[in-house]
């Protein structure tokens, strides 16, 4: 915005093809890893969604600007390599709230903020094309919440905030009955801005965003019995604003969000078969917060952006699960972000859009080309 643009130079010797990057080789450095610019979306978000489709394309869905929730949706087609505003009437502006794609019947959007710090109750359904929106209630208002599959195509609901604090409650929406209903019982914690992440056998674990005397402790859902049970062992360090990603192994990898004090710089395995968390010996490159995490195909994590050091960031890093190292990019964003999206495409691009910098909401998006592994964990 305004000409700003944080870049990372490199040195290109001309007399053939070699590229010296100014980073790490073990990252897998080979002037590769690049932003490339993908023009702008319809309208500056952040807090907002962002759902791949079967079609290819990219469902963004409400957010905040600078001073007010939005109530429109646009695509991104990758086909065209450009954002499209979407044809459906406006549903109720909101941001912080959740989405998941509907097979075959659109994109499920949850909750959210509005003016006032009202938290919403509503939940839409909008059909793949646009056009006229279903409207659905949830059993709670909600925003900062967690939205997850389920294997038997329904999904759950877990905290978030009414408005006034972090709630226990879950809920279930089922979308062959268009309705949500109750969990057996509340978590045991109150949660907001926490992460709710499915395990290969079905269960969801539910870590971080705790509040009170239990803000460690991690929860495990369980569809059949439809509540949670308490993780064996407590995450290393309470976070929030954190993310989880579960890798190939079955391990779940939580990095960064705020700590009691300050933005974390530590990563974390949950383990499900025992029930257990590991702090990793290696942490971020960069403390960070806000950020987002997306699963390659390589089976490899980019972490990009967030908040850290009293600033939003533009740079990133990559965790290699082969010899658990994180190691940062050769390049940054053109942009500082925090808040924003980053959504895997087809042939292993990323789509980065949005998002909040020091000074302005963005509207501008771009596409990152994963490096190849390299020299892995090498030093």
């Amino acid at each position: 915005m305004n000409g700003r643009m944080n870049r990372r130079k490199r040195i290109v010797v001309k007399n053939g093809a070699l590229v010296l990057c100014l980073s790490i080789l073990a990252a897998g450095c080979s002037g590769g890893d690049d932003f490339t610019g993908t023009g702008a979306m319809t309208a500056p978000r952040h807090g907002h969604t962002a759902t791949l489709l079967g079609t290819g394309r990219v469902f963004i869905a409400a957010g905040l600007s600078k001073t007010d929730p939005l109530g429109s949706a646009e695509f991104y087609g990758t086909a065209e390599g450009r954002f499209m505003a979407l044809p459906t009437p406006d549903f109720r502006p909101r941001g912080w709230h959740r989405a998941a794609r509907l097979a075959g019947r659109g994109v499920l959007l949850t909750g959210g903020w509005s003016h006032g710090n009202i938290a919403l109750r509503e939940a839409v359904i909008i059909p793949p094309s646009g056009g006229a929106f279903a409207r659905v209630d949830m059993n709670a208002a909600r925003f900062d919440h967690t939205l997850t599959a389920l294997k038997d195509g329904t999904y759950l609901v877990t905290g978030g905030n009414n408005g006034k604090r972090a709630i226990r409650g879950m809920e279930i929406f089922s979308p062959n009955e268009k309705s949500f209903a109750p969990a057996a019982r509340p978590m045991f914690i109150a949660r907001q801005q926490h992460t709710a992440t499915r395990l290969p056998d079905g269960t969801v674990l539910i870590a971080g965003g705790g509040r009170g005397k239990g803000e460690r402790y991690a929860e495990i859902y369980d569809p059949a019995a439809r509540q949670t049970a308490l993780a064996r062992k407590a995450l290393s360090s309470p976070r929030s604003r954190h993310t989880a990603t579960l890798l190939s192994s079955g391990k779940v990898l939580i990095t960064g969000g705020l700590g009691p004090k300050r933005t974390l710089a530590t990563a974390e395995f949950y383990d499900p078969a025992s029930s257990s968390f590991q702090l990793l010996k290696e942490k971020l490159s960069t403390p960070r917060q806000q950020h987002t995490a997306t699963l390659l195909p390589d089976g490899r994590v980019l972490l990009l952006g967030g908040w850290g050091g009293g600033k939003s960031l533009a740079d990133g890093e990559i965790f290699d699960p082969q010899g658990g190292c994180f190691r940062p990019l050769a390049s940054a964003m053109r942009y500082e972000r925090r808040l924003h999206t980053a959504t895997p495409l087809p042939g292993g691009r990323v789509l980065i859009a949005g998002g909040a910098s020091d000074i302005d909401v963005l509207a501008s998006a771009e596409i990152f080309k994963a490096p190849p592994r390299g020299e892995g964990c090498g030093k």
